[in-house]
């Protein structure tokens, strides 16, 4: 059955299992990958969905030339949320970029959104450190 998936997705012009976009995990500052994130979400008019985030990095991502009406921004009360709201994000398919602050994952939730994010050819950046908030005196 992969065989005849793959040779289907081969015919279109795609490879679906050895996809460019991926899953990448990292502690980088946001302002690090930014050029990155700019050009990739000029590829396509599809969404850049953002979970787990606070306003400022979502003006961080306006601020480097990405359109506000294109970021969907999902809030997850919890981890159990994130995780779920990021597989969805990318099994949907309907977003160029899917950035998410999850903290520690599991290898088997890493090994989930890796998949997802092959399969859906979504490229997906998953940051290790939840964004703090400023501690209240």
């Amino acid at each position: 059955m992969r065989n005849e998936f793959t040779k289907q997705f081969n015919d279109l012009g795609f490879d679906v299992w050895s996809a460019v976009p991926a899953l990448e995990t990292t502690t980088n500052n946001l302002d690090d990958i930014l050029p990155r994130l700019h050009a990739l979400s000029l590829r396509t008019n599809q969404w850049i969905t953002v979970i787990g985030a606070r306003r400022d990095l979502i003006e961080q991502l306006v601020s480097a030339g990405i359109s506000r009406s294109r970021i969907r921004w999902v809030h997850g009360r919890n981890q159990d949320e994130r995780e779920w709201a990021t597989e969805q994000a990318l099994l949907a398919g309907t977003s160029s970029l899917v950035l998410s602050w999850l903290g520690e994952l599991s290898p088997r939730m890493q090994q989930r959104l890796k998949m997802a994010s092959k399969v859906s050819q979504t490229h997906s950046f998953v940051f290790n450190d939840l964004p703090s908030l400023t501690p209240l005196h």
